[in-house]
């Protein structure tokens, strides 16, 4: 199996902060984009609103980490786009 560069919003929530250590015990490369980072130790967090369309954009055309910035190859792209964050509703407060 290939590791694979994912995006994953709401990885700090209850399901995500289950799912983000599975995919990495996988072999895979996690950036959590959320309002609170997740505690893990191999993740790369971004803090980010994914009802902002321009944060949202430099997210997904952003470096993960430092170990991605090798000279001339520019920034990878995201193998999968795993979505689990929430938007609350101002009904629902």
């Amino acid at each position: 199996m290939t590791t694979k560069r994912i995006f994953f919003t709401g990885g700090s929530g209850k399901a995500g902060k289950h799912v983000i250590p599975y995919l990495l015990g996988q072999g895979h490369q996690v950036m959590n984009v959320d309002l609170v980072a997740l505690d893990h130790p191999r993740v790369d967090n971004l803090i980010a609103d994914i009802t902002d369309s321009g944060q949202m954009f430099n997210a997904m055309s952003s470096y993960a980490g430092l170990d991605e910035l090798e000279p001339g190859t520019g920034v990878p792209k995201f193998d999968a786009v795993v979505h689990f964050a929430a938007v609350l509703s101002n009904r629902l407060l």
